[in-house]
């Protein structure tokens, strides 16, 4: 401090670097994403559905949320991956983020799921956590590449449409899309669907 050419106070300067670097390091929090429905078992009525605290399949879940977050700034908005290799204690998860949300908010989505997941459902091994900007699920059991058709789950719009008009002629050209699509062959609805030639 004294071989500096004029002398400032200490406080004066110290002052003046915490200003400076508050102005420097700019903090950003955006909001939480917006929770929509989480489906897990009632963990009370069986062990099968649950896991002990520091057991193998806690581990691999660690390990499984761990890679899902890694991973979510992919350009896809969408990625599965396996922690483990014995059952029962494989854990098998997925996010899959909102198609127009951007890698930005598709990851901090998927890390906030990651780590909210399991405050919702404590020691579960099956959940499914919806968000407004992805989804993300885990469970002891592969459900990948299987279809499942067991739970259903209507989210209602609360908000108004501003022009009914315009609303119904979409909804319409929508409805008379779908049902001519699914009155094709199955081999050109699977073409048009995964764009193959």
């Amino acid at each position: 401090m004294d071989n500096l050419p004029h002398k400032m106070p200490r406080k004066a300067l110290f002052a003046f670097t915490i200003c400076f670097l508050s102005l420097m390091i700019q903090i950003t929090k955006g909001d939480d994403p917006n929770l929509l429905y989480v489906e897990c078992p009632n963990v009370t009525l069986s062990t099968t559905s649950t896991y002990a605290a520091n057991s193998t399949y806690h581990k691999n879940l660690n390990t499984l949320l761990s890679a899902l977050s890694s991973n979510s700034n992919s350009s896809i908005g969408f990625y599965n991956f396996t922690a483990g290799s014995s059952s029962p204690d494989v854990a098998y998860g997925l996010f899959i983020c909102r198609g127009d949300v951007s890698a930005a908010v598709c990851r901090d989505c998927v890390a906030y799921a990651a780590g909210d997941v399991v405050k919702q459902c404590p020691r579960s091994k099956r959940v499914t956590i919806w968000y407004d900007e992805c989804i993300l699920r885990y469970s002891n059991v592969s459900f990948f590449s299987i279809l499942d058709t067991s739970f259903r789950l209507i989210l209602r719009n609360p908000q108004n449409v501003t022009n009914s008009t315009s609303f119904r002629d979409a909804l319409g050209e929508e409805k008379g899309e779908s049902h001519r699509k699914s009155s094709l062959p199955l081999s050109f609805r699977l073409e048009s669907l995964f764009c193959f030639s």
